[in-house]
């Protein structure tokens, strides 16, 4: 009647906090205008900070599919990408975060329940200070109204770097590399049923569908994946789908 627990605290949190953000934002507005990240003109809403011009600009990837990538990774989104992830431009992650919310509010697909942001390993994530996945899963779940879950899966070993291994040698590398993060995370995937991965950038798919495989054991019904950028030159074929038909990897079966 009431539906789960996370639907539950979720639906308190907007109406006990619905009132007090509006009016923050809005204080926010009035002091600190948006202004345009790219080229410095006055920001189109609120929420982003991207004037209509080059938001309009943007790589948009435009294709029947429900993986939810929402650009490609072509200028300026890449620098937007690496300058968060490498340079630790932290409001960046806001800007795409909101664009990877648009992006999925224009599809068809129903929301998951739960939104799990790709985890680092934690030498990783002491070593950058932040996972930039959990950044992007913030505030794109706070647009949708989906809760994150950034605990309940864990890197279970410290895997190289995938940006210089072929396709078989990066699947290689993240066999066995995710786990359930205890019986808890166990028991909240479970009762979500339906979960979205969140990553920032999708090349060969092998770690989204890495983790994918461990969610899928952990019980979780339906698993999609949210991407905010998809790099074109190594573009995985369950990215797109005949006849905008579900691809394979928002299914409950993985891709070959």
């Amino acid at each position: 009647m009431f539906g789960t627990t996370d639907s539950i605290v979720n639906q308190w949190a907007c109406l006990r906090l619905t009132v007090a953000q509006r009016l923050a934002r809005l204080v926010a507005a009035s002091l600190f205008p948006p202004k345009c990240c790219l080229c410095g003109f006055p920001g189109a809403s609120l929420d982003l900070d991207l004037c209509c011009f080059c938001h309009a600009d943007l790589p948009w990837l435009n294709e029947a599919s429900s993986t939810m990538v929402a650009l490609r990774f072509a200028s300026p989104a890449d620098d937007l990408i690496r300058q968060l992830k490498y340079h630790g431009v932290y409001a960046n992650a806001r800007v795409l975060g909101v664009l990877l919310a648009q992006a999925v509010s224009k599809r068809a697909a129903p929301l998951p329940r739960l939104l799990v942001p790709v985890p680092l390993h934690a030498a990783r994530l002491r070593e950058r200070g932040f996972n930039q996945a959990v950044a992007l899963a913030r505030y794109a779940g706070r647009m949708l109204k989906v809760p994150i879950a950034p605990g309940v899966v864990r890197r279970a070993r410290d895997t190289p770097s995938q940006t210089s291994l072929s396709v078989d040698e990066r699947h290689r590398n993240v066999r066995g590399a995710f786990a359930v993060s205890g019986a808890r995370a166990l028991r909240r995937l479970s009762a979500a049923g339906h979960v979205a991965i969140v990553d920032d950038v999708i090349t060969t798919g092998s770690t989204v569908a890495e983790l994918k495989r461990v969610l899928l054991a952990a019980g979780v019904g339906r698993v999609d994946v949210w991407a905010v950028a998809s790099a074109a030159q190594a573009r995985p074929s369950f990215l797109s789908s005949s006849g905008g038909g579900p691809s394979n990897l928002s299914s409950g079966t993985l891709p070959t």
